[in-house]
């Protein structure tokens, strides 16, 4: 029998309270009175140890009662026998992991993991079964468990060795968590009882992602080796975009500075170099103390040559260089159908040139055709919006149609009562009659609806009041003839002023009345601006091209799959596949899309990796990850926690300690009983000393 509270059998010591109890002389029970005592002082009997004990069987069940009180508490079971470990002599199925993420290039530290490697390696004998597999953000074998035993077994530890010779850090990050479960699930694949064991070779930094780590189930048998990896000198800072693309007022980007907590240097500058120069004369000086981060604004992009960001004063440059794409406005394309001449001051074409003009980010160019000259436009990848001012050919319609079922924007100006035709034609619907409203003075807008995606940059306090746009003129028309419109804004006398008719996944936005001064004030209100941009940017494509990316993630190219495309990188040129659209990129730099739709694009570190202060083991040992100390006293402290837990189940499951209290509470019973009976048993000596 064990105990899983040994200490509580300590209480056993209380036997020796009834033992001294009974061995202690008392007062008799029956008192006798003779009448010739009775003028003598009363002097109470001294208590004395008597020289034997008395109620013997009263003795033992209090005794027994103690005993058995403290058994309960010390909570016994009986432990089963354990089955035998695994023979050592049988052999181990084991997979190597070798950490091949940004951060392995510090200096020293890929020499040293290559020997660690080959030390393992040599470590494995003949009757293992060796898989070894490098990581970062994806997994990658180098000798899979097939593989080794399909060779004979003098090439075995060879092969492997050679598997090393050519392996490189590469530029990744670092996921250890999907590492370490891909290794347990390659070694469960194995049912039987052989001993299972991963290595793991890492220089164990913060950065590395460890999802999927908590609450996983490991097999049995199953032990991880962890070895981390040391630089030969301590320190590192990193060089980050910033969040959010952010940029100041003169157009530079904002990056981030990191600096590690082991580092002794704090002073750094940014300066941006080309390939191959190592400093700069023009440079920004920064300051990061250790464990901290900055985040400056960095130097004005050189407008010309392949140049790229670099921190200066940092011994590890890994992670010391930053790519980013020059600033090339976009260019973007408005098409406006309508009579007017460009400089009439009466015609909504003169206000709605001026309304668009070229900036750091766009280039907006607006092309004014005849309503007959859409024939061979609304093809190019550079347009965005479509107004149209005059009632247009039949024979364009389901081409504006098509344009807008694309993802654009459309915008029909009823600016007259003859836009009757077109407006029903491209909705698709029954005849939409329009006529000239009554207009008493003027009109103003009201029931805007902010919610919508148009007309929510206005949903604030000062920018949403419209009251002060006047309308001297509008169309009426029935939003029910038109099915699925929404109105958006109404006028005063509860006319609708803009209505939205999804088309596909584009917007047919429908406005009764113009701009031009005849019209409305609109065109001369803080309102037209802002209106029209959010209008032209809804007409933008959904899936816009990514310019700023990581390595590790995909790259979605912009064009048809179709088409034949190459990209232009640090490493040279690489053809895209026909049929695909996403491009992994293995080195950082800058890279062009060659192809119909040309497009740069650049390919940075993970900020993770970056992160290289030491990760803690106790976050580590808090995943309960399996491991295998070498240490003697760790050993024997986990094993001793495994036989604790064992133990525990063991007394839950056999609860011994439930009928101990049953049995006591049976023996306070019984010693109540006998503790009254003999009580009121009559004393032998009393009876005789009364009868003489």
């Amino acid at each position: 029998m064990t105990f899983l509270a040994p200490l509580f059998l300590l209480g056993a010591l209380a036997i020796a309270g009834p033992v001294l109890f009974h061995l202690i002389r008392r007062n008799t029970k029956e008192k006798f009175t003779f009448s010739s005592l009775m003028f003598l002082r009363p002097d109470p009997p001294r208590v004395t140890r008597k020289s034997r004990l008395e109620d013997i069987i009263l003795l033992l069940v209090r005794c027994t009662l103690l005993a058995v009180m403290a058994l309960a508490f010390a909570r016994p079971f009986f432990r089963e026998s354990n089955p035998l470990p695994n023979d050592p002599s049988a052999g181990q199925r084991i997979v190597l992991l070798i950490d091949s993420s940004a951060s392995m290039r510090r200096h020293g530290v890929w020499e040293s993991t290559i020997s660690k490697a080959q030390t393992e390696i040599k470590e494995t004998r003949p009757i293992d079964t060796l898989a070894i597999l490098t990581f970062d953000d994806k997994i990658t074998p180098l000798l899979r468990f097939d593989q080794w035993r399909d060779l004979p077994e003098p090439s075995r530890l060879p092969a492997a060795h050679q598997a090393l010779n050519a392996l490189q850090p590469g530029w990744g990050g670092s996921h250890l968590g999907n590492a370490i479960i891909t290794a347990s699930d390659l070694l469960e694949e194995d049912t039987t009882d052989t001993p299972k064991r991963i290595i793991v070779i890492t220089d164990r930094q913060d950065g590395s992602k460890l999802e999927g780590l908590q609450g996983y189930e490991w097999p049995e048998n199953l032990k991880l080796t962890l070895h981390t990896i040391a630089p030969k000198s301590p320190g590192n800072a990193g060089l980050q975009l910033a969040s959010g693309r952010g940029m100041d007022k003169t157009g530079s980007r904002r990056v981030r500075v990191i600096n590690s907590s082991d580092t002794s240097r704090e002073q750094f500058h940014l300066a941006w170099l080309k390939a191959g120069q190592s400093s700069s004369t023009n440079s920004v000086p920064v300051y990061v103390p250790a464990g901290q981060s900055r985040t400056v604004t960095a130097p004005r992009r050189p407008s010309d040559g392949d140049w790229r960001l670099a921190l200066l004063g940092d011994t590890e440059e890994f992670d010391n260089f930053l790519f980013i794409t020059p600033e090339i406005p976009e260019p973007i394309r408005i098409h406006y159908v309508g009579n007017d001449k460009a400089d009439d001051v009466e015609q909504m074409r003169f206000y709605l040139e001026r309304v668009f003009s070229k900036t750091r980010q766009q280039h907006v160019t607006v092309l004014a055709h005849k309503p007959s000259g859409l024939a061979s436009q609304l093809a190019h990848p550079d347009d965005r919006l479509l107004i149209i001012g005059e009632a247009i050919p039949q024979e364009h319609i389901a081409r504006v149609r098509a344009f807008c079922g694309s993802g654009h924007s459309v915008l029909l100006v009823l600016k007259d009562v003859s836009l009757s035709g077109t407006l029903t034609a491209l909705a698709a619907s029954g005849p939409v009659p329009l006529s000239e409203a009554v207009v008493n003075k003027y009109a103003l807008l009201s029931q805007l609806d902010f919610e919508h995606l148009l007309l929510a940059p206005f949903n604030e306090p000062r920018f949403s009041d419209f009251t002060k746009i006047h309308f001297w003129k509008h169309r009426t028309l029935e939003p029910a003839r038109l099915s699925g419109a929404h109105v958006l804004a109404r006028f005063d006398d509860g006319d609708p002023a803009l209505l939205d008719l999804p088309i596909g996944r584009g917007h047919l936005f429908v406005l009764a009345t113009g701009w031009h001064p005849a019209d409305s004030q609109l065109a001369l209100s803080s309102k037209f601006v802002p209106l029209l941009y959010s209008m032209m940017e809804l007409g933008s494509p959904s899936d816009k091209f990514k310019a700023d990316n990581l390595i590790g993630q995909p790259v979605v190219l912009p064009g048809k799959a179709k088409e034949l495309r190459r990209v232009k990188g640090p490493n040279g040129t690489e053809k895209i596949r026909l049929g695909t659209s996403v491009f992994h990129a293995k080195h950082p730099g800058i890279y062009t899309l060659q192809g119909a739709s040309p497009a740069t694009f650049t390919v940075n570190l993970s900020p993770h990796e970056s992160r290289t202060d030491l990760l803690s083991m106790e976050r580590l040992e808090g995943l309960r990850l399996p491991f295998d100390h070498k240490n003697k006293d760790l050993v024997a402290i986990a094993k001793k926690r495994e036989q604790t837990l064992v133990d525990e189940q063991l007394e839950k499951r056999q609860k011994i300690w439930r009928w101990l209290i049953v049995a006591a509470i049976l023996l306070v019973l019984l010693e109540t009983w006998l503790g009254g009976w003999i009580w009121r048993r009559p004393a032998a000596g009393g009876a005789t000393e009364g009868a003489a």
